[in-house]
């Protein structure tokens, strides 16, 4: 292992599809890096393996979806997308 305690994913990484998004620790806490040399895509949290489908302007997102939080439904790993705050969007549909 890579000196973490949590499980392998196997979910491809979906910058570089060489590699697969693997726990490895970072400074502040586990983290989902690439194992492919030379790609440096990592996530905060663990992906799902589920893309996704938000609406936007020039189509649906397309990105990762990774683990919520117990308050916080699974999210978009793309900081841009309004799918990153899912309880936000349920709230502003709510109103």
């Amino acid at each position: 292992m890579t000196g973490c305690d949590i499980a392998p994913t196997g979910i491809a990484c979906p910058d570089c599809g060489a590699g697969t998004l693997e726990p490895k620790r970072g400074r502040f806490g586990p983290i989902h890096a690439c194992t492919a040399d030379g790609c440096g895509t990592w996530l905060p949290s663990r992906p799902t393996g589920a893309i996704c489908g938000h609406p936007r302007d020039d189509g649906p997102c397309g990105a990762l979806m990774v683990e919520g939080t117990k308050t916080i439904p699974d999210r978009c790993s793309d900081r841009g997308c309004p799918n990153r705050n899912p309880h936000r969007l349920a709230r502003a549909a709510g109103a």
